[in-house]
Order: C-alpha cells, then sequence, then structure tokens
C-alpha cells in the first residue's frame, strides 16, 4: 500500500510498478480514475511500452475505479459475491489461466473512503485480500495521505495498514537516503506529532468552554425571558388592584378606605418589587456599601418578623420564634440583616400551604450567629437545592403563581450575608418536605445594650413646618402636597427650579423637598444656589428622586443637599424625617436615608 502526497508521485510509483511487471511479461489490471489511467497510460507509452499490442492481448485491462465499485456495492457495502463476479472474473481471465503473472492496481478504497465510507474501504481491502488467496497477483493499492487529517482517522488508518504487508510511507519520507536521515525525519514527525497533541487538547478545552459559556449564556437567556414574563405578572398584579381600587372610590365614596386600604397596599408591594431590582443591580455591581454597627440580633429578628407578620397572617401559619439568643451582637447593617431576615420567612411563608408551621431561632455557636428559618412547605428537589440561591432561579410553579415574586429574594439574602462575612445553606429532604434555611454570621464582642430611642411624644408629632415642595409633576406634587398639610404642615408648592427660589428668597421655609429630574434647572442646580445665598444657607435641603444608587447620594451631598429620599417616600419615613428636622435646634450633620 502506498500514500502519496501529489499526484505525480503517484503516477511514478504506478508506472515503475506495472510497467516492470509488462516489461517481464505479466498482465496489468488498473482500476483507477480517468485522470490517472490518462496519466499512466503517457507515462508507459514514453518509457516504450506497446500498450496498444498488450490491450488486444488481453495483458493490459484499465477499468474505470467509479463504475467498477458499482458493480458491486450493494447499499453501500461490498458484496462479496458481486465481487468475485466483476473483479475476480477480471483478474482471473487477465492470468489467462495461470499462464502469467498479473499485477494490479486498485483505486476503489481510496473513493469509498474520500466518500467518507471507511468501514466499507476496509471491507474491500478484505474482499482483495480473500482474492488473492484464491488468484496470485501482485495489489498495489495507494491513499492520498491528506484523506487521513483528522485525528479519528488513525484507528481506521491502523486497520488499512493491517490489511496489507507492505505499507509504504508517503513520498516526503520515502524520497530521503540513509537510514540517518530517515531517523532524523521520524523524530521531526514525532515532535509535529506531540505538538498537534497538544495543540487538539487546547482546542478541546477551549471548545469545551465555549460550549458551556453558550450554554449558560443560553439559560442566562431563558431565565432572563421567564423574569421578564414573571416581572410583568408581578406589576401587573398590584397595579391592577391599585386602579382598580381608585375607580371604586370615585364612584362608591362610602368604600374610599377600604379602596384607600387596597391601593396602599398595591403600592407598597410595587415599592418592594423595585427596591428587590434595584438592590440585585447594586449588589451585582458591588455599589451597595454597608453602614456597620453594633446590633443586637434578637432586635433585628424581631422587627424583620414585624414586617412580615400580615402575611404569615394573611396566609394562617403558625410562627414560632425562639430567640435563645437574646445577648448576641452582630456588627452589620440593620436594614440590610433585617432584610436578610424578612426574605427568608417571605419565602417561607409564599412556599408553605396556608395554615403551615414555621419557626424561627438563633443562638450562638462558637464565634458564629446562627440564624435558622424553618418550614413544612413544597421543599427543594434535588436539582433545585443546589440552584435556590441564583439569580432568578424558581421551582415549578403554577399557572395561578400564587406564590408571586421574581426569583431574586434568595440572592440577595446570599449577597448580603456574603457582604456581612457570613455564609447561608439551604436543606430540605425533598418536595412537599419542608426546607431550613441557614444563615452564619460572625458573632461580635457582647456590649452592655444602650437605649433604644423612643417614639416622638404626640407634641412633637404634631409639631407644623413650613414646607416648599419643588415638583413638576403635577400628579405627584398634589398627592404630597395633600399628604403633608394632612401630617399638619404648611406646604407650597413650585413646578420648576427659579420659580422655586424666587419662592423661597422671599419667604425662606424650614425645608425644601426638591425633585432631582426637574426640567431646565435640575434639582442638583436649584441646591446649588439655595447654598450660594446666604438667605437660603439655613434651609434644610431634601432630595426626592428615583435614583439610590450610592453614586446618586453622593452627587446629592456635593450638590448641597442634607438628605438624599428614594421614590417613593414611605409617609412615616418622611414624616419621622420633617419632625427630626423640625425640633432640631440647628441644622443636623448629613443623613443618608
Amino acid at each position: 500500500m502506498q500514500f502519496y502526497e501529489d499526484d505525480a508521485f503517484l503516477i511514478d510509483t504506478m508506472a515503475r510498478f506495472i510497467g516492470a511487471g509488462l516489461g517481464s511479461g505479466d498482465a496489468a489490471v488498473i482500476i483507477a480514475t480517468e485522470s490517472h489511467r490518462d496519466a499512466l497510460d503517457a507515462r508507459l507509452s514514453r518509457h516504450g511500452l506497446d500498450l496498444a499490442a498488450a490491450r488486444r492481448a488481453g495483458r493490459y485491462v484499465t477499468l474505470d475505479a467509479a463504475r467498477t465499485l458499482a458493480t458491486f456495492m450493494r447499499d453501500d457495502w461490498p458484496d462479496a459475491t458481486c465481487f468475485s463476479r466483476s473483479v475476480g472474473r477480471i483478474v482471473e481471465r487477465a492470468t489467462d489461466g495461470g499462464r502469467c503473472g498479473i499485477r494490479a492496481f486498485g483505486e476503489m478504497v481510496s473513493l469509498l473512503w474520500a466518500d467518507d465510507r471507511r468501514d466499507a474501504a476496509i471491507r474491500l481491502e478484505q474482499l482483495w485480500n480473500e482474492l488473492a488467496g484464491r488468484t496470485k497477483f501482485s495489489l498495489l493499492c495507494a491513499y492520498p495521505l491528506a484523506a487521513f487529517g483528522h485525528e479519528a482517522d488513525g484507528a481506521k488508518l491502523f486497520q488499512i495498514c493491517g490489511e496489507h504487508s507492505d505499507v509504504i510511507p508517503a513520498e516526503s519520507y520515502s524520497s530521503l537516503v540513509g537510514d540517518d536521515a530517515r531517523l532524523r525525519r521520524i523524530a521531526e514527525l514525532q515532535q509535529k506529532a506531540r505538538a498537534l497533541e497538544t495543540e487538539i487538547a487546547h482546542r478541546r478545552k477551549v471548545e469545551e468552554a465555549e460550549r458551556r459559556a453558550r450554554s449558560e449564556a443560553e439559560a442566562a437567556n431563558r431565565a432572563k425571558d421567564e423574569f421578564l414574563a414573571m416581572l410583568g405578572h408581578e406589576l401587573r398584579n398590584p397595579l391592577s388592584a391599585v386602579r382598580n381600587a381608585i375607580g371604586t372610590a370615585r364612584l362608591d365614596p362610602s368604600r374610599c378606605e377600604r379602596a384607600l386600604a387596597i391601593a396602599n397596599r398595591g403600592a407598597d408591594q410595587l415599592g418592594r418589587l423595585v427596591d428587590d431590582l434595584l438592590d440585585v443591580a447594586r449588589i451585582t455591581h458591588g455599589r451597595i456599601a454597608l453602614h456597620v454597627q453594633r446590633l443586637a440580633f434578637a432586635s433585628v429578628v424581631e422587627r424583620a418578623i414585624e414586617s412580615v407578620r400580615p402575611l404569615i397572617e394573611e396566609r394562617a401559619h403558625r410562627l414560632t420564634a425562639s430567640l435563645a439568643g437574646v445577648g448576641v451582637e452582630v456588627d452589620g447593617d440593620a436594614t440590610r440583616l433585617e432584610q436578610v431576615v424578612a426574605n427568608l420567612l417571605t419565602n417561607a411563608a409564599k412556599y408553605t400551604n396556608p395554615g403551615g408551621e414555621i419557626t424561627v431561632a438563633f443562638g450562638l455557636e462558637g464565634d458564629e450567629v446562627v440564624l435558622r428559618v424553618r418550614d413544612n412547605g413544597m421543599g427543594l428537589t434535588p436539582e433545585m437545592l443546589p440552584r435556590v440561591f441564583e439569580l432568578f432561579a424558581q421551582g415549578d410553579r403554577p399557572l395561578d403563581r400564587v406564590q408571586g415574586g421574581l426569583g431574586i429574594g434568595l440572592t440577595l439574602v446570599k449577597r448580603l450575608v456574603e457582604m456581612h462575612g457570613g455564609r447561608v445553606e439551604a436543606q430540605s429532604d425533598g418536595r412537599d418536605r419542608g426546607a431550613e434555611f441557614i444563615v452564619r454570621l460572625p458573632a461580635a464582642i457582647a456590649t452592655t445594650d444602650e437605649a433604644a430611642p423612643g417614639a416622638f411624644a404626640d407634641d412633637e408629632r404634631r409639631a407644623c413646618a413650613r414646607l416648599l415642595l419643588v415638583e413638576d409633576n403635577v400628579d405627584a406634587a398634589e398627592s404630597l402636597e395633600a399628604l403633608l398639610e394632612v401630617l399638619g404642615h404648611r406646604v407650597r408648592v413650585a413646578g420648576d427650579g427659579p420659580r422655586a427660589l424666587a419662592m423661597a428668597q422671599s419667604d425662606p421655609p424650614d425645608i425644601m423637598l426638591v425633585d432631582i429630574g426637574l426640567p431646565g434647572m435640575d434639582g442638583y442646580e436649584v441646591a446649588r444656589c439655595a447654598r450660594a445665598d446666604a438667605r437660603l444657607r439655613h434651609v434644610t435641603l431634601v432630595a426626592l428622586t428615583g435614583y439610590g444608587r450610592d453614586e446618586d447620594r453622593e452627587r446629592a451631598r456635593d450638590a448641597g443637599f442634607d438628605h438624599h429620599l428614594v421614590k417613593p417616600v414611605d409617609p412615616n419615613m418622611l414624616q419621622d424625617l420633617v419632625l427630626q428636622l423640625t425640633m432640631a435646634a440647628a441644622p443636623s450633620d448629613v443623613v443618608v436615608h
């Protein structure tokens, strides 16, 4: 068997093999492509062989490889009987009853290989060998080396070589003279093979990494699409409630109080959804700064329980709180740690059927404060358990989606806990077997409790402040003005920056509540102008904005604002802030809410 790299080398090899046989009186059978047959005829004729006479004597038989192959292929497989009838009889006739030798060249196996019918090519090699066992002849097969350019071809190549008594490498090796040159060439080929294996291994790793990246990107894209669908669902529900409540109040004033309660709940739900979305974005991009202080962890848990109690009572759950670690303290952000506990309780309440059991317990274990929130609800499947803290990850939901939510609450829990130097894990025995979430935080050295600031006295809550509200949105301005007046404050409203400054200069207020996104002169410019005016330097400036990132708060400080409130503003928070500012003897240090 001859491997070759160039057709010219193949024709030289064929001419030597067939020419030597014809010159010694042997017959020749050539089963090749038309181009190779024509090239061989021309080469042999130049060497002085009378091919016409040899053909007439039946000693030079040339056949087309493709047409001959078709005579014995059945269902893409070489049929032994048909092979014997076609090729076998041709070879037998050429031997003239065994009175002369025969040399044969076959290119049919090469055609099968090129057509990616590798097993069929090997079977044809075996049929040639079986024919050689019945009829004596010498066979030369040839394969272009380029046909073995893939790593997977290696095993088949060894099989083909095993079907031949002699294997001759391609011309780049066989043309070398001397053992030393050939050994050097072997060493070079070994190095290239090793380099190729290394390159293949590297490419496989790259391809695998790309495959994983594509798979992850596709999964993330699916999760994003599912999230957007859920977001639309979750936003429409409270919006529908608010709109229906407004319509009810307009049509039937006697139901106004109940309608307002419904609208208030819907607004609260919308606010929580927006807050969760913003928190995820801030944490993901590292834009949340913790306001760390020494905290009694029992107070954190108690406040979280109170915030979630309406949901727990609505679903008729039984909540058991075991606060064994009353004296335990942590160093952390009170708001964020309350958010962690509240999210875990909310998750337990949503994914436990009405009338379920929820247990909250915490205590000191070594140098860690360990919080456990357990329920007897839907539980987690083994497939969901390792993914439960992934962004937008949610288990199978019925179409009614009674649990609600966007699949980001537990992601916030994990990232906020990690920001506090802690860790969180989920445990479950399976579907409908309940779940337990365990939070571990570094414990702080206990200190003496400080008295918590008490609530404002009634006379303080009745304190009246002179307010200037700067808001270009008419509905937002009118609703906030009405709220502040109900709370007992004197309110004036300006719809843009220049008018606000003019009103403030003519009658300076105690507090200016300034929307940042004003037309023309924005809220930052209003603050800078107010701070530059000696008549307004005592006025407390409060920014009202939909932007709540740390850089937004920093920009507000730089512009001269004393406080920064994110819309929608909680009425209780606003009232508390106004009362603090009203009761203070002088403007306080900058505080960010």
